[in-house]
C-alpha cells in the first residue's frame, strides 16, 4: 500500500490544525524543494511531500544527504517534508519541536529514542533520523519547510563513510516497522507541536522542559565545530530560553546557535 492512501496517514492530515495535503512520492531528488516549490506554486500551506527514496537531498550547512537505502522488506528511509507558516515568535524552536515529533513518531512503534541537539534522533545512542528546518518567504509569508529524513529499516545494509555509526528503527527493536505509522504518528506529533508553539511564549518552557528530558548531548562531554571552523569543547550543561546548548568550558560558560556536536568518550 502506497502511503499516500495508508488510511491512519490519511486520518492523520484529515485530523489535523496545520496540516492541509499528502503527497507521496516513490523516487525524489528533494523532499524539501518539492514541498517548497507547491508553496511557490500558490498550493495552501500545510503541505506534505514525503518519500520513500531521495537522490539530491542535503543536511545542515549544505552537506549532501541522499535517503536511498535498500532494506530487507523494501525502501530503508523515508524522507518527511512539511511547510508551513513559521510559528511566530517561535521560529527558532522549529528544528527542537520537530526533533520530539520524530520521536514521539518513534516511540509510537516501541523504540526508544533520545535527542542530540540540535538536530538528530538517535536509537542505542547511535543515529536514526536527522531534521532540517529552512526559512523562506512565500508570497509575502514567512515560512518554515521542516525536513526529516528517517531511517526505518536497515537491517543487512551495509554502511561506509558517515552512516558507519547509524542505526534504524527495525534494527534497534529487531522486527519490522509499519512505515504508515511511523508516518501518521510523526504528522500527528508534528501538527501538535506547530499547536505549542502557536500558542505563544507560555508553550516555550514546557517545549524546552520536554527537550531536555528527552536530550542525551546535556551532561555529556562536547566538541562543537562552530561556522568559521572554530571549536568548543567542554560539558553540556543546559539549553537557554531560545533553545540555544548551554556549554561549560575550561574558561568560560558559552551559548552555542548553530554547530557540529560531537559526543566525546567518557575521560
Amino acid at each position: 500500500m502506497s502511503l499516500g492512501s495508508h488510511p491512519a496517514v490519511r486520518e492523520a492530515v484529515m485530523r489535523s490544525r496545520h496540516l492541509a495535503t499528502h503527497d507521496h512520492l516513490d523516487t525524489v531528488t528533494s523532499t524539501n524543494d518539492l514541498a517548497l516549490a507547491a508553496a511557490q506554486e500558490g498550493r495552501r500551506l500545510g503541505i506534505v511531500v514525503s518519500a520513500d527514496r531521495q537522490t539530491a537531498g542535503r543536511g545542515r550547512r549544505g552537506r549532501p544527504w541522499t535517503d536511498d537505502v535498500a532494506g530487507p522488506e523494501g525502501p530503508g528511509n523515508l524522507a518527511v517534508s512539511v511547510v508551513v507558516p513559521a510559528p511566530q515568535p517561535q521560529a527558532t524552536l522549529t528544528p527542537l519541536a520537530a526533533g520530539l515529533a520524530v520521536a514521539a513518531s518513534y516511540r509510537a512503534v516501541g523504540a526508544a529514542p533520545t535527542l542530540k541537539w540540535p538536530n538528530d534522533v538517535l536509537l542505542d545512542d547511535r543515529k536514526a533520523a536527522g531534521i532540517l528546518v529552512e526559512r523562506h518567504s512565500v508570497a509575502g509569508t514567512d515560512v518554515v519547510v521542516i525536513g526529516c529524513g528517517l531511517d526505518l529499516d536497515w537491517r543487512g545494509v551495509a554502511r561506509e563513510g558517515q552512516a558507519v555509526g547509524w542505526t534504524s528503527v527495525a534494527e534497534s527493536l529487531g522486527r519490522s516497522v509499519d512505515r504508515g505509522e511511523v508516518l501518521a504518528a510523526l504528522l500527528a506529533a508534528l501538527d501538535a507541536e506547530l499547536t505549542d508553539l502557536a500558542g505563544g511564549d507560555g508553550a516555550v518552557p514546557t517545549l524546552l522542559t520536554r527537550y531536555r528530558d528527552a536530550c542525551s548531548t546535556i551532561g555529556r562531554e562536547v566538541e562543537i565545530d562552530l561556522p568559521g571552523g572554530v571549536l568548543v569543547t567542554g560539558r553540556a550543561v543546559d539549553l537557554d530560553p531560545e533553545g540555544l546548548l548551554v556549554v561549560d568550558t575550561a574558561r568560560e560558560r558559552v551559548t552555542v546557535r548553530a554547530g557540529d556536536v560531537s559526543v566525546l568518550p567518557p575521560a
